[in-house]
Order: C-alpha cells, then structure tokens, then sequence
C-alpha cells in the first residue's frame, strides 16, 4: 500500500470515529439546563439595566464606543433607549423559555446569541466572565444537534411513545465532541496558566480572590483562614488542568467519578464563594454530557432490541463550523502564551494609585510621574494574537481563558466610606456616614466599575482618556445617589485602597477623598475634591 493511500485511509477511519453518532438526550438534558441559566442571565441582565444598560446609568456608552472602536459592530443602535433595551431583554426570556421546552430551538438559540453578543458589547465595560461563558454556551446550541428530544409538545401528544423514541435517538456526534475540545481548552488553558502566578504557588491566591468585592463575603475571610484556603488553592492547581481527563476515561472507570467530585466541589464551591454563577453553573451542567454513556445505560438498562436510525458519520456543516471555532480559539489561546502580561498595566503599588483617586478633569492636579506608573510597553495583545481574536469577534465570540491569573497585580481592597453634611460646613456636627450601596453597587459589574475609578484597567485604554472616563463615572455615579438617595444632599465619597497582604489583619486605614459634590434636585454639582472628612 503506497504512504499516501495509508495516509488517506487514516484520515478517513479518524473523520469517521470523530463524527461517529450519540445519544441525543444528553445533549437535550444540557439543552434544558443551559437554557434554565440563559433564562436567570437575562431576567438579572433585565433587572440591571437601569444601572447598567441605560443610555443613562453609570455608563456612558457612547465614550465606550469611542475608547473600543470594535463594540460598534452591534444590532443595538447607538440611540437605543431604556425602554427598547428592556423590551428586548424581555424577548430574550421569552426565547429561552423556547430553548427549555424544546420550541423552534435553533431559532430560539440563533435570536439568543444575536442578543447576547449585542449586549456584551453595549455594557463591554463592565463585561466579565459570566458573559463570556453565556454566549459561548449559546453558539453551541447553533452547533449541537439539540431539540431531538425532550420537546414538551412531543411529550403532550404521546407520552409513553416519546420517552421510548428518545430513548434510542441518535445524533451526529462531531459537534459534540467539538464542545468537549472546547471544554478541554478552557480547563487546560485556565488551569496551566494559574502556574504562572506568584500567589498561586505560595498558595496565597485564593485568600486574595475571597477579599475581593466579588465574593459574596470579603469581610468574612481573615488570617484565621489561610491554612485551608491554601489547601483549595493547591488543590485548584492541581485538579482544573486534570478535568479534561473527564472526556476521555471509559465509561465507569473510578477516576473518572473522582473527578466528578472534585469538578463539583470546584464549580458549587465558586458559586457558594464568589458572585460569578452563571459561568460555574453552565460548566457543572456539562457533567450531562460527560457523563452521558453512564446516564444512558442507567436510562436503558438494557440494549435495544432493534435497529435505531443511524443518522451517519458526516460532520456536517455544524461539526466544521464547530472545528473553525474551536481551531480559532485554540490559536488565539496558544499564541498569548508569548504574552507575560497582556492586559494593560496597572498602577503597582498605594502611592501611584492614589494619584488616581482624584481625577484632573475636577480638579486640575497634574498627571501621577511617570515613574509611578508602570508603562507596559509590551502589554496588550500584538499582531499575531490580534488576527485571531479579531476573527473570533467577527462571528460574535469574546473570549480569553486566562482566569483569575491577574490576581497578583490586581489583588486591591478598596472600601469606600460616604458622608453626608446637613449644613454647609464640614464641620457640622449633624454629618453621617450612610449606607450608599444602592450607588455603590456591590455586584461584579459595579465592582468592575469601581475598579476604573481606581486606574485598574481591564483593556487598553489611552492614558489621555482615562481620566475621562474616571470623570465620567464619577459624574454619573453622583447623579446616581441624587436620584436614589437624596436629592438635596451635601457628599463626600471617600476610598481606602491597599493591597490585599495574606496574613495580616488591617486597622483603619487613610482615606483618600475620591469626589465631593452637591444635589441640586437630581443633578450633581462637582466641589472642590480635597476636603478631609
């Protein structure tokens, strides 16, 4: 046999094994569940919008637009109001109450994604993994073969003879295994990179990410705790880069059921500990797949008696779109390996970031020094890695699998303290501190807000314009609490900002003044910024 044709048959017998048929319902049981998460993404995206989504809440879209030229490439017009963006959201409920019950799904799915994309783009400010994870899961259900079974409708008509066809369904399996390669290069990438981090490997990390204001309890973690915390983050280390191992186990092989365990106990004990659900749960919910041969035969107890259709072994149009996709991310994914640092610089330590706290647009002071500032020269993404996710984001994809790796430069406890003055003067007797976090707002996005007040940037964004938009937020922070809170109110909004120091228990610390402003009814007046408490 010539080498070519050897070469050939193997190709061939690999296509075929890679798009040989699965059972259909386990990939409706994930169907079902992603679409239970896509439905609570969009009721909470719903109930943010006022904040968020508003053309005018916290954000000021338009100067987002001007800063990443790249979310303009959005269905939402740059006019869209409060009422047609909720409005929409409210379609996107609507749909995945369709994807749940197994109504048009494709369609359903398509409309999903089209909305999804578009709304990540207009908040891209404050986009964070939940988003991310959403909208992937939405352009595999365009990719998987679902919606074969599990239909309500289906059920409805003939009960017993709809649970028995389901039963033996098969579908072309490409896509499916497409997803576990997807899956694969989150858990690898995540994991594996988390090696590169200082903190990470003294075991420190996860002690820091629990101070952070996306955990459900900063307050709540102290020295006390950092022996055990120390064991998890080891533990992390060792078992997210070890998950992928899942996909490739035999069925009922004991290691397999190990780590399900340990990927459990990972995704429930992020959600119970930190304010990223979404993300976790939608991955947690994959165990459907991975688990599917065993749920089969729980399912089946037996093997058919006859013959079940044979829907081939094509990969078929979705299983090569599934490949382009998941050969996009695997390169975008290896070539940011070149990249030590490819998020824009921070500021390194408390003096540097406390130039930030006052932004020159109110109050003239200079710029921080140069020297205080680290310059990132090689930050950012280069060309190379640009061309791949330039091609991802032209299909609606936004993704990077580098997660909770920045902890080491972005490990800042920033609290925040508001007075409010009764008279004119400062030193009025009657001035209170007030509970200001209907403003303040302690969700993810409002703390990826916050951080921009702060000069911690998540993407790169002109030192020139910075201070703009730290004016920006701070004006539409303060027109915020008049609205909310008192419309003839005399503020000061005063920061504490350290690193976080594993160890060490902090007493009261310096407050820096971060914007003083007067209510007019429910617009502010921006006052002098350097007044002590």
């Amino acid at each position: 046999m010539q080498p070519q044709t050897h070469v050939r048959m193997s190709l061939s017998r690999l296509r075929e094994s890679f798009a040989r048929p699965t059972d259909a319902l386990p990939l409706d049981f994930f169907r079902v569940l992603a679409g239970i998460l896509v439905f609570a993404y969009f009721v909470r995206t719903l109930l943010e919008a006022k904040d968020f989504s508003n053309p005018d809440g916290l954000i000021d879209h338009e100067l987002t637009r001007e800063l990443f030229w790249y979310t303009r490439i959005s269905l939402f017009p740059p006019n869209l109001s409060l009422a047609a963006l909720q409005t929409i959201f409210l379609i996107a409920c609507l749909c995945s109450l369709g994807l749940i019950v197994g109504y048009r799904v494709k369609i359903c799915a398509a409309i999903l994604y089209v909305i999804a994309v578009c709304t990540y783009r207009w908040n891209f400010l404050v986009m964070y993994v939940d988003d991310s994870i959403m909208h992937l899961v939405l352009l595999w259900m365009l990719l998987l073969p679902v919606g074969r079974t599990l239909v309500l409708q289906e059920y409805l008509t003939d009960r017993k003879g709809a649970w028995q066809r389901w039963k033996y369904q098969l579908v072309p399996g490409s896509a499916f295994r497409l997803f576990l390669c997807n899956l694969t290069l989150i858990y690898v990438t995540a994991g594996l990179w988390k090696w590169t981090s200082p903190m990470w490997r003294d075991g420190t990390a996860l002690y820091a990410v629990l101070k952070l204001p996306i955990s459900h309890a900063p307050d709540f973690w102290g020295p006390q705790h950092l022996p055990v915390l120390k064991l998890f983050s080891y533990a992390a280390l060792v078992l997210e880069p070890a998950f992928p191992l899942l996909f490739v186990l035999r069925r009922g092989h004991p290691l397999k059921y190990a780590l399900l365990l340990g990927l459990l106990a990972f995704h429930v004990g992020s959600v119970a500990t930190l304010q990223i659900p979404f993300a976790n749960l939608a991955c947690a919910a994959t165990t459907a797949l991975i688990f599917g041969g065993e749920l089969m035969r729980w399912i089946r107890g037996e093997p058919p008696e006859r013959e079940v259709f044979n829907p081939g072994r094509s990969i078929g149009y979705a299983g090569a779109a599934g490949f382009v996709v998941v050969a996009l991310l695997s390169l975008a994914m290896i070539s940011s390996v070149s990249l030590a640092h490819w998020r824009t610089p921070t500021r390194r330590d408390k003096s540097a970031l406390r130039s930030a706290l006052i932004p020159t647009a109110v109050t003239n002071s200079p710029e921080a020094p140069e020297d205080e500032i680290d310059p990132g020269g090689d930050e950012g993404l280069r060309t190379l890695q640009w061309s791949f996710f330039s091609a991802l984001w032209c299909v609606g994809l936004a993704q990077q699998y580098q997660l909770f790796n920045w902890i080491d430069d972005r490990n800042f406890e920033i609290r925040y303290h508001t007075i409010e003055y009764q008279g004119a003067s400062d030193g009025d007797p009657s001035a209170r501190e007030v509970n200001a976090s209907s403003v303040l707002l302690p969700s993810t996005r409002g703390m990826a807000l916050r951080l921009y007040l702060h000069g911690i940037t998540w993407m790169r964004i002109p030192r020139e314009r910075q201070a703009e938009l730290r004016h920006s937020l701070q004006i539409r922070l303060a027109r915020s609490y008049c609205q909310k809170l008192n419309p003839r109110a005399n503020v000061a909004i005063y920061a504490t900002v350290h690193r976080i120091d594993p160890g060490v228990i902090r007493a009261a610390e310096d407050r820096e003044l971060l914007m003083r402003f007067r209510c007019n009814n429910d617009e502010p007046e921006m006052i002098s910024m350097n007044l002590d408490p």
